[in-house]
């Protein structure tokens, strides 16, 4: 799964601390299939399948698609595993392109084998602290393998997109996924840093790699995205951004003049919204301790989601 925002942890087990990770033992996801993934994708909107700018519009398309499936066959499953191979062959089959006409994004993420974990059960929202409750919620976990000579992290710069970019994976990428009315929101983002070139530069423009820490999207009825983005520059400091993208991909600065309808999604997206998530399951702090390392510091919450909490 890829996207501009991919969107996107060790961990300890509640009252062990000093467990090792072969002392977790979890209940297996179930692994979507291939044929379930091209499925759930076969049902995209009239946008380009091939740019990083709308990939995580289409990703979360699909995903929330498998959830629904799942729901409906296995009402009492709350968690799939999708494999990176599947993932990405299900994609390329969808887009009808050659291997090299696929972003970068899309490439990166097969070629580090970025497999991915969803929970989507009840107890991924504690509590609505502000705002409305979202209709579906996701936690989700991005992880590559850390045997051999895979990389603790990897980036790659997509040309093929407006604008281009920058991107920064750690070997665990987690944040939760939100499905309002009328737009998702992606919170809590660990593990990805941005950096874009030329379109919106000046505003990210500070030393090192900006984390992201939440995106928020919402859809025109002509399928325009407006995005709007928070990184963390400094600790304390963040900064927000919004742009538009149209269908084909090409990106925007800000919302156009002569759009209204664009600008009245901006507004909605500015509207508050908090909530209190609860712990990862089993899976995934089994997946963060594998293979996270001392991604555990100082993230998604500090050391008490480290313990569980």
């Amino acid at each position: 799964m890829d996207g501009l925002v991919r969107m996107l942890i060790a961990t300890l087990l509640p009252g062990s601390p000093a467990a090792s990770p072969a002392a977790l033992t979890c209940e297996e996801p179930y692994r979507v299939s291939r044929q379930e993934i091209l499925q759930a994708m076969s049902a995209h909107g009239p946008y380009s399948l091939t740019s990083t700018t709308t990939s995580m519009l289409f990703g979360s398309e699909a995903l929330l698609a498998i959830v629904r499936r799942r729901q409906r066959q296995a009402p009492g499953s709350t968690q799939f595993l999708l494999r990176h191979d599947d993932w990405f062959a299900a994609h390329l089959a969808t887009a009808e392109v050659p291997y090299a006409e696929m972003s970068a994004s899309a490439r990166a993420g097969f070629e580090y084998r970025q497999d991915v974990l969803v929970d989507y059960g009840p107890a991924v929202v504690e509590e609505v602290l502000e705002g409305p409750a979202p209709i579906t919620a996701l936690d989700i976990t991005m992880f590559s393998p850390d045997t051999g000579s895979a990389p603790a992290e990897f980036s790659y710069r997509d040309t093929m997109s407006v604008p281009e970019v920058d991107v920064f994976n750690h070997r665990v990428i987690r944040f939760k996924m939100l499905e309002y009315d009328d737009m998702l929101v992606f919170d809590q983002v660990t593990g990805i840093s941005v950096r874009p070139i030329g379109f919106l530069s000046g505003l990210f423009a500070v030393l090192g790699k900006p984390d992201l820490k939440e995106t928020r999207l919402a859809v025109s009825a002509d399928h325009w995205q407006v995005v709007r983005g928070r990184v963390k520059v400094f600790p304390g400091i963040s900064k927000s951004a919004t742009a538009t993208i149209e269908p084909d991909g090409r990106g925007h600065e800000g919302v156009p003049s002569d759009r209204a309808d664009l600008g009245v999604l901006r507004e909605r997206m500015r509207q508050p919204a908090e909530l209190r998530y609860g712990p990862p399951s089993c899976q995934a702090r089994s997946k963060m301790r594998r293979h996270g390392g001392a991604a555990c510091r100082g993230v998604m919450g500090g050391a008490g989601m480290c313990a569980g909490e």
